[in-house]
């Protein structure tokens, strides 16, 4: 029987990434810190924090805020050097400023957005 683990790059998101490069700001419940969001779905971002991981507690990770699209509630899913995945706990809060943002920043027709 052939399962997905025996076929290492197939995308299993429910939502595909678009690569972006934009300021926005991580909440914690006892701090903030400034990133960049490096891809965005409408389930979750890959952000690019200042200090490497290892400097965040993210169990405390409450919220992010993107300019022009507003803040979501999130959680962590991984973190490696100084890239951190969070996935949107409240996604249809913001739908409709998330889903008009990644239709304007839409990688050009034949370009596969990020995979990993």
């Amino acid at each position: 029987m052939q399962t997905l683990a025996m076929y290492p790059h197939t995308d299993r998101r429910q939502h595909p990434r678009v690569p972006v490069d934009l300021s926005c700001q991580v909440n914690f419940s006892d701090r903030m810190a400034h990133g960049r969001l490096r891809d965005l779905s409408l389930g979750g971002a890959r952000v690019e924090m200042p200090l490497h991981v290892a400097a965040y507690t993210f169990d405390r990770l409450t919220s992010l805020h993107m300019r022009n699209i507003g803040l979501v509630r999130v959680r962590w899913r991984w973190s490696r050097d100084h890239l951190v995945g969070m996935e949107f706990l409240s996604p249809e809060a913001i739908r409709q400023a998330l889903s008009r943002f990644l239709a304007e920043h839409a990688p050009p027709e034949g370009i596969r957005p990020t995979d990993g």
